[in-house]
């Protein structure tokens, strides 16, 4: 017999293929549209009149590809092309005589780096900006991209502190202030009463913790924050500490907020500690995907701690599945976390760019409204709230598993009308 979950699962994945089958007719109608009205078409030739060459749009990434983030940047970096190659098909396709072009900056996982990258693509008049990806890389070129009209989209800065409206900056992920509530209830269900909160202290993992704290408590929990400092090689003295401090506060589980290559590094040496193997261990998104949490000494700690974490997740959607796919098949790399809100992210600005019909920051903002009324892609519905973050998001569950050729990252669950329903068993 079908349980419930898995009968609302599949109507879901049901109501999503309907959905997405309505969007691009509308999307269709949207760019007939434009070709009717002459929008970037060129002129008809007459007589021996040459026709006119296409039109180029430039659009910046400034990516991790290096740094803390790079186990997943440069998965980005496939997206991206990905993204662009359809995105040029699909214009050409309804008749637009434009092409876009991708400029990827590395801005390694740094502020200052972002900055430089932001302010270069302003050098080069280049008005649309996808990336960065940290949350504080945003708010260190939020007043420049503000300042120039310079529309910014992060598909992956998830800061409750830079949910501001009336600026340039958008996200096509929903704010922690909602991951923060999902991880919350999954620790609280999963039997933890008592935990510590290790969290990078930066933009992203103290506004993360600090509303994790406050809905666990909610739920009647005890909520213990740790910051951690960032960007160091090794964090074996800081897992140390943490150790110590489990063990003094008799805590019975650690959440871990962090981005890959520190996530990867504080796991492996946790996994050798005898006080924070015997705990449950909860963690973030921002790891997810990282080559370092498959390697054989995470994935058996995984196993034994039956780690499990959140991320944002549009579940039972036909479009990220065949995204998915068409993303292992021409690159060889899998789908980890913000792929998808990247690969929308740029269709987004594509077709902003054609709907505003001038390349102008401010037109460009404008038009970026309105068409992510009407899209629907891998991600799910793109609609932006007032503060230009996504208004719907939906949260799933994964774990690290053993497969036969080794350990890899598995959707397990969904959040789903305020608690965790597990799709499987994550752990024998």
């Amino acid at each position: 017999m079908t349980s419930p979950s898995h009968t609302a699962a599949f109507k879901r994945a049901f109501d999503a293929k309907l959905a997405a089958v309505a969007i691009i007719a509308l999307v269709i109608g949207i760019a007939i549209g434009f070709a009717a009205a002459g929008v970037f078409q060129p002129a008809a030739p007459a007589g021996g009149q040459v026709v006119q060459p296409k039109r180029t749009f430039t659009i910046g990434f400034t990516l991790p590809l290096s740094g803390e983030l790079s186990s997943i940047g440069k998965i980005w970096e496939k997206v991206v092309y990905l993204a662009i190659e359809d995105l040029n098909r699909e214009v050409q396709a309804h008749g637009f005589n434009v092409e876009f072009k991708a400029v990827i900056l590395d801005d390694a996982t740094s502020e200052e780096k972002a900055l430089q990258n932001v302010q270069s693509f302003a050098q080069q008049g280049i008005k649309v900006v996808i990336g960065p990806a940290a949350s504080a890389q945003v708010k260190a070129v939020k007043s420049f991209v503000d300042g120039n009209k310079i529309v910014l989209i992060s598909p992956s800065s998830t800061a409750p502190t830079l949910a501001i409206p009336g600026d340039f900056v958008f996200r096509t992920v929903g704010s922690d202030a909602g991951q923060a509530k999902v991880l919350a209830t999954l620790a609280w269900q999963e039997g933890a009463r008592k935990v510590m909160v290790f969290h990078r202290n930066d933009e992203y993992g103290n506004a993360f913790a600090e509303f994790f704290a406050r809905y666990f408590r909610e739920l009647g929990g005890t909520a213990i924050g740790m910051p951690y400092q960032t960007g160091l090689s090794d964090y074996a003295a800081e897992v140390a500490s943490l150790a110590s401090k489990v063990q003094a506060e008799g805590a019975d589980a650690v959440v871990l907020i962090s981005f890959d290559t520190d996530g990867g590094n504080i796991l492996s040496h946790a996994a050798e500690s005898p006080v924070l193997t015997r705990v449950r261990w909860f963690v973030s998104e921002g790891p997810h995907g990282a080559a370092e949490l498959k390697s054989k000494a995470v994935g058996e700690f995984a196993a034994k701690v039956r780690l499990l974490g959140t991320r944002p997740l549009f579940i039972a959607n036909p479009l990220y599945e065949e995204f998915k796919a068409r993303l292992k098949e021409r690159y060889g790399v899998d789908a980890v976390v913000f792929c998808d809100t990247l690969y929308d992210a740029v269709k987004l600005a594509g077709w902003a760019i054609l709907r505003a019909g001038a390349y102008d920051g401010e037109a460009i903002r404008r038009a970026l409204v309105e068409v992510a009324r009407n899209y629907y892609g891998p991600s799910g519905w793109t609609i932006f709230d007032e503060n230009g973050d996504k208004a719907y998001q939906d949260y799933g569950v994964w774990a690290i598993v053993k497969t036969p050729a080794g350990y890899d990252f598995k959707d397990v669950g969904v959040y789903e009308r305020g608690s965790i329903v597990f799709l499987e068993k994550p752990y024998p």
